[in-house]
């Protein structure tokens, strides 16, 4: 999954969303969750951090669940809960509500968990004809995260060292954080000037990011698969 081209994958993880929003199956959203969660433990990402992200989507699953077992439309409920023989319509709604949630969430963390951010915005500026303004200002404020996670945590020491007692999102703390973080921008819009750079310029990639066949192959047997389970289901 690492491997492949970030703009093809996005095309193609969107292609699947797209299809499982007109299709109200718990069957096909259960199906896809699973195959993402394998496809990303696959790309070795680590168990623990796949587990400790999915625990706010699983409590939004849960709670989209008990909202449709509660709130259902009764008799007006597909006929396909009595061929699974699932007891209501109730139960089956409730199902089709979390499924979508964990649907949406496993092809999110899906890319998300196994594109690296430079290659991305590299291909979508390749493949995509992203501007070049808005596609180096993207990788420089990713830059600058780091910078303003050592400056929270100064702050936060500062504070301390006082005796002033401040929450985590209190505007004593947010405050410097969001001045210093104009200041820098500021100061690589000047620094991009000054080394010429320029938007509309021409420019060659050290290493161009392009489509290659197996990335073709991913995006017409996984929207295909998807598209015909939808059908079939």
């Amino acid at each position: 999954m690492r491997t492949l081209n970030p703009a093809v994958k996005f095309v193609t993880l969107l292609a699947v969303t797209l299809i499982l929003a007109g299709k109200h199956d718990p069957i096909l959203n259960f199906a896809v969750f699973l195959l993402s969660m394998a496809a990303i433990l696959s790309a070795q990402v680590k168990p623990r951090t796949l587990g400790l992200l999915l625990l706010p989507i699983l409590l939004a699953a849960a709670g989209m669940f008990f909202t449709g077992y509660r709130f259902h439309a009764g008799g007006s409920m597909p006929v396909r809960a009595e061929i699974l023989n699932i007891g209501s319509s109730a139960l089956w709604n409730g199902l089709t509500q979390a499924s979508r949630v964990l649907a949406y969430a496993g092809a999110g963390y899906l890319f998300a968990l196994t594109t690296d951010r430079v290659r991305m915005i590299c291909s979508f500026q390749r493949q995509f004809h992203l501007p070049q303004v808005f596609a180096y200002g993207l990788l420089a404020a990713w830059g600058i995260f780091p910078q303003m996670t050592r400056e929270y945590r100064r702050t936060r020491a500062a504070f301390r060292a006082r005796g002033i007692r401040v929450f985590p999102i209190s505007p004593a703390l947010l405050k410097p954080l969001l001045v210093k973080s104009v200041r820098w921008s500021e100061a690589l819009a000047i620094a991009m000037e000054s080394k010429g750079f320029s938007g509309q310029a021409k420019r060659t990639d050290f290493a161009p990011i392009r489509v290659q066949p197996r990335d073709w192959l991913f995006l017409l047997l996984t929207v295909g698969c998807t598209a015909a389970a939808a059908v079939l289901l």
